[in-house]
């Protein structure tokens, strides 16, 4: 049986071989024609037929407003798609990380607030402040699987270069009001978990809200169904994002907080994925920001079936600052809080929009302006 198996691989091997080698010498023509070029994509005998990705040059960054770079506080709840955000915005010229806070979400915020103080040292950024948010949301027990949450605390098994920094974590929440209080210009936000810590920050000083510049969420969904379930079925809500189903309560309140808010819900993050030769290619940047998430991407697949990863916080990262990569429409959201299965749902108010929401992504765009800014290629 295996022998057989093995000779029938072995003919769709040549046949698929045999197609291309014919289809080789015309694929200019093709692509003229308005045919799109396959390429062969995962291991035998999970092989599929995709389109492929053609090289694209990245738009150049938009220019800045400011003459210094802008204050931006990175606010994640302990994901791999999260810490590869990091690197990037890291590597941003027109922006300076200048805190990062971890929420609860993916990980236990006091075990993995001191490894992303590791990670920023690995990164030759062991200047930035790291907080910790609270263990539980503003309201409610929802959470994460446990399973993941495990995966985050360990950070995937990573060994990250360097001796472990003996870094100083503080609350998160004090730390967002601190940091937006003592800059000089208006501070951005990114937001790649539950908005727990945001909201906490609004809550300790309600006029926090005029000194932000910007707040972009990963997050919500709003024409397309939700990952809960999908995910992990032992929970009954399809309707549902991750992050704003942890903490539904904290969501709502900061989309009525009156914030200049940036949505990248599922609708978009969806479409942009990310594979192994991303990672090669980020690894082979020549960047330690490059490197490491090249080993954090290999980590992330490792844990997929197929041969691509969806990275919604890093697709995400890249509308920091920009708004050619999607187009983005006003809209009016709200948060269903009440418990049951809809709740965290983003749902449209039919009120005056209080959010600019990215719904149409350029994915290539978006894969390149990531590879290149991870190799460092947009200097200040």
């Amino acid at each position: 049986m295996k022998r057989k198996v093995l000779l029938i691989g072995g003919i769709v091997l040549a046949v698929l071989a045999v197609i291309a080698i014919l289809l080789g010498p015309a694929a200019p023509l093709l692509v003229r024609l308005g045919v799109e070029p396959i390429c062969l994509q995962g291991d035998f005998p999970n092989i599929r037929i995709v389109a492929c990705s053609p090289a694209v040059a990245p738009i150049p960054l938009p220019t800045p407003a400011a003459q210094t770079p802008i204050p931006l506080i990175f606010d994640d709840d302990g994901s791999p798609d999260g810490m590869i955000a990091l690197l990037y915005l890291l590597q941003h010229p027109h922006y300076d990380v200048v805190a990062v806070t971890i929420s609860n979400g993916e990980a236990h915020p006091a075990v993995f607030a001191p490894q992303v103080a590791h990670l920023l040292a690995a990164a030759s950024r062991p200047d930035i402040p790291v907080g910790s948010g609270r263990e539980t949301p503003l309201v409610g027990d929802n959470a994460f699987p446990e399973p993941w949450r495990e995966a985050s605390d360990a950070f995937w098994d990573m060994d990250l270069p360097g001796d472990e920094p003996a870094a100083t974590v503080v609350p998160a929440a004090e730390l967002i009001v601190q940091t937006i209080n003592g800059a000089d210009q208006p501070v951005t936000i990114f937001a790649s978990g539950p908005l727990t810590n945001v909201a906490e920050a609004l809550r300790l000083d309600p006029g926090l809200a005029e000194r932000i510049g910007e707040v972009v969420v990963m997050g919500g969904s709003i024409d397309v169904p939700g990952n809960i379930a999908p995910a992990w079925p032992a929970i009954d809500n399809r309707v549902a994002e991750w992050n704003i189903w942890v903490d539904p309560v904290a969501a709502g309140e900061v989309f009525t907080a009156g914030l200049p808010l940036r949505l990248m819900p599922l609708d978009s993050t969806n479409q942009i994925t990310w594979s192994a030769a991303d990672a090669r290619r980020w690894a082979g940047a020549g960047t330690p920001e490059g490197e490491l998430a090249g080993d954090l991407l290999i980590r992330l697949l490792d844990r997929w079936e197929s041969g691509n990863a969806n990275l919604w916080d890093l697709a995400a990262a890249t509308m920091v600052g920009e708004d050619r990569l999607c187009p983005e429409e006003a809209v009016g959201l709200g948060v269903v809080t009440a418990a049951g299965p809809e709740q965290g749902q983003t749902i449209t108010t039919g009120q005056p929009a209080n959010a600019r929401v990215c719904l149409k992504p350029d994915a290539a765009q978006i894969k390149a302006r990531t590879e290149a800014m991870l190799a460092g290629e947009f200097p200040p």
